[in-house]
């Protein structure tokens, strides 16, 4: 009999810090992982290591969703330039 699997811990809020911090591409999940360790998220780090096959559809599916739903305190130019990798600017 095999023992029932850990609960997931939450991801999303490690996503979104990795996110947040520019540190990688989202879609660069050794880059992500190794962000989550940095930034303090060792267990959500240790899990999606050891459900790399997840991955995407985790980023894709859960995190795409959860930004939509999530208000956001930035404007439509400054997300536009975040998302492309321009400088951020204040407006």
């Amino acid at each position: 009999m095999q023992a029932p699997l850990p609960p997931r811990p939450p991801l999303i809020p490690a996503l979104d810090a990795v996110k947040l911090s520019r540190r990688c591409n989202m879609f660069d999940s050794t880059c992500v992982i190794l962000a989550m360790r940095d930034l303090g998220y060792t267990l959500q780090a240790d899990w999606l290591n050891s459900h790399l096959d997840n991955y995407l559809d985790i980023l894709i599916d859960e995190y795409h969703q959860w930004m939509e739903q999530s208000p956001s305190n930035e404007s439509l130019t400054q997300r536009v330039a975040r998302e492309t990798g321009l400088e951020v600017v204040e407006d």
